[in-house]
């Protein structure tokens, strides 16, 4: 081992998960160090990870003392008599602490999967010890050496800052003719692959610093089947030299002064960021309205024992009081429409003015002139006024134009969380669309049979992705997972993928990037339509909310989400599945409290038949491409002048509204 260099400065101190922090977004580095403390970031976060890692840290202390099931395996065993007894000695740490913690009984879907994880790692240590021929329990604890180690070196950088690096190794594990494994345990997908591999790459070289151990890196990822990731000795070098190093140089800095951090490249982060706010008061850097938070729904955080506690909801922002840049926009364009009609001959008088978050609403009428006069000198306005994108309408006896803002004003979904709190935690159900023209919060619910189930359309940039995403939020910001629960169906992967962390209690089970396997999904809520409707039968029950309020379990609502559903219609063999499950959904499943969202960027006749049309009589029109799509979610124009980025009509049992979609 090389002399260790001395450190000029005690807080030249960083940790692996400091560094894969900063890797993540440099400014969650700063922060946690200048608040002195540590900071979980949610983002690709399993909710029972710290669980795992507990039941794997326990096992490994027992192996001295191993059950005697185990210890009664002689050399020669087979994989699977090993893997069985493994695994029953695992899942058994996993039993006791589902009974002593009644918060995991919320997340069955999880449960199920980390149990499988615990087996996945019981067969794949079996294969290492019935390699080695030795009695079971003498090869296990040759095989892990260390569990859970606690490992600190002295390096220094490209640039020769001298750091003290920290670190706690999941597992070492030594195999058969000598070889050693540095292993990191993972209950999350492959999405944060180069995060995972800088930090296994490091423990290599802590372990070579302050052990003298040559080790190859290894992911063992659980997911929950096992998928195991080996980085060769001379990759993980090249990520230590060529990145890590340099980026360990630059942390010292941001922790001397945080205000120097930079900002990430990755967007996706920040609505999940554990020190969101944080970030907003210390770097005033402008941030892309897409990429604000959402408002905090209800979901488990880890806590250092690896519990589960309940976070309360994120107290929403309160809205602006005044919209002083749209007020200067409507006082600039109405005398300009007032001005155009009186070339024409039309005495026309403003009845009001109405500044929306994206469009300006001018009211006008003919007091002394028939309407018609007005009408015909309409399209004269809006051909003088093109460059304002000038549009004229009729709403009844209503005459209006409207013309979109320069600048539109963001519609955050805390602010109109925050104005209709009462009536979301009235009952779960209830959804938040966004703000309307004349400046309400546009909601639905539910439980209404006119909008029981919802049909969703808009093109690419129309907000669609945004939209649901909002939906999701506002249904369960206010209702724990006992009360709703969510089936997610992401065939492009991009709609809900950084809101899966920040909801996973109120999930049913990974988000479903497989359009087709929704379809058994479909069959299993149609199974539990049918079995809930036995229960209300027996309580004698109308229908979720009269058997919840004297069930002593009360029943989740349950709402499966399905962005792009148009792939399954696409294909005949499973057309006729998925047309025949949502019959049977739309038809009966509204009183068990069970309900569809289907969205779709293709509105036409194929994508959107009958039997969809009729099943869902909920819909929300973002931007489309032609008349004859809007007409298909609507039975009416209007969708193909839409503006786009969320502008959005929406028909939920009380006529067609026009908003704005809130940012979510």
């Amino acid at each position: 081992m090389r002399p260790e260099p001395q450190l000029r400065r005690a807080e030249n101190e960083v940790s692996v998960t400091e560094v894969r922090n900063a890797l993540r977004c440099p400014r969650v580095f700063a922060l946690g160090r200048a608040r002195g403390q540590p900071v979980v970031f949610p983002v690709g976060a399993s909710s029972l990870g710290a669980l795992f890692h507990r039941i794997a840290e326990r096992f490994a202390r027992e192996l001295e003392t191993p059950p005697a099931r185990v210890r009664a395996l002689p050399a020669g065993a087979t994989p699977a008599e090993i893997a069985g007894a493994v695994a029953a000695w695992l899942t058994g740490h996993l039993v006791a602490e589902l009974e002593a913690d009644a918060s995991y009984a919320t997340m069955p879907g999880e449960v199920d999967d980390l149990a499988e994880a615990l087996r996945e790692l019981a067969r794949y240590l079996a294969a290492e010890v019935a390699r080695a021929g030795l009695p079971a329990a003498e090869a296990l604890r040759a095989l892990i050496p260390h569990a859970e180690l606690a490992v600190e070196a002295v390096i220094d950088d490209a640039e020769h800052t001298v750091v003290r690096l920290t670190g706690r190794i999941d597992a070492v594990h030594s195999r058969a003719l000598g070889a050693v494994d540095v292993v990191e345990y993972k209950l999350t997908d492959e999405a944060n692959q180069e995060l995972d591999q800088a930090q296994v790459a490091l423990y290599r070289l802590l372990l070579r610093r302050a052990l003298d151990l040559e080790a190859e890196p290894v992911i063992l990822r659980f997911n929950p089947g096992l998928v195991e990731t080996r980085l060769s000795p001379a990759v993980s070098d090249a990520i230590v030299a060529r990145r890590l190093l340099p980026l360990i140089g630059r942390m010292v800095g941001w922790a001397a002064r945080p205000e120097t951090a930079p900002a990430t490249a990755r967007r996706d982060l920040c609505p999940a960021c554990p020190v969101r706010r944080a970030c907003a008061e210390t770097y005033r850097d402008p941030v892309d309205p897409r990429d604000r938070p959402p408002a905090g729904a209800i979901r488990p955080r880890p806590d250092p024992t690896g519990g589960l506690r309940l976070a309360e909801p994120t107290p929403p922002a309160a809205a602006a009081a005044v919209d002083t840049a749209g007020q200067a926009e409507a006082d600039e364009l109405t005398p300009l429409i007032v001005a155009q009609l009186r070339k024409r001959g039309v005495a026309a008088a403003v009845n009001r003015v109405t500044v929306g978050p994206s469009l300006i609403r001018v009211e006008v009428s003919t007091p002394r002139q028939p309407v018609a006069q007005l009408d015909r000198a309409a399209a004269d306005v809006e051909h003088h006024l093109e460059a304002r994108q000038v549009s004229f309408g009729r709403e009844g006896p209503r005459r209006v134009f409207v013309a979109p803002r320069r600048t539109p004003r963001p519609v955050e979904m805390a602010a109109l969380l925050a104005a209709r709190a009462s009536f979301l935690r009235e009952k779960p159900g209830r959804f938040v669309v966004g703000e309307s023209v004349d400046g309400e919060v546009v909601t639905g619910d539910l439980s209404d049979g006119s909008t029981c189930h919802l049909l969703v359309a808009g093109q690419t940039g129309s907000g669609k992705s945004v939209l649901l995403r909002g939906l999701v939020i506002s249904l369960c910001h206010f209702h724990p997972p006992a009360a709703i629960r969510f089936t997610l169906v992401d065939p492009k992967r991009v709609t809900f993928g950084a809101l899966a962390a920040a909801i996973a209690a109120h999930l049913t089970g990974p988000i479903v990037h497989d359009a087709e396997a929704l379809l058994p999904e479909l069959d299993d809520l149609v199974d539990e339509m049918e079995a809930r409707y036995r229960r209300f039968e027996a309580r004698g029950a109308e229908d979720i909310d009269d058997y919840n309020a004297s069930a002593d379990e009360p029943l989740a609502r349950r709402v499966v989400v399905v962005d792009e559903f148009q792939d399954l219609l696409a294909d005949k063999a499973t057309r006729g599945a998925f047309l025949d499950g949502v019959k049977r959904l739309g038809a009966k499943a509204r009183a068990a409290g069970i309900h569809l969202v289907l969205a779709t960027q293709r509105p036409d006749r194929n994508t959107v038949p009958g039997e969809i049309k009729a099943n869902l009589g909920g819909r929300i029109a973002l931007r489309v491409q032609a008349l004859v799509n809007s007409r298909i979610i609507l039975d009416q124009g209007g969708a193909e002048r839409l503006l786009g980025k969320g502008d959005l009509l929406a028909d939920l049992g009380h006529g067609l509204v026009r908003a704005q979609a809130a940012l979510a």
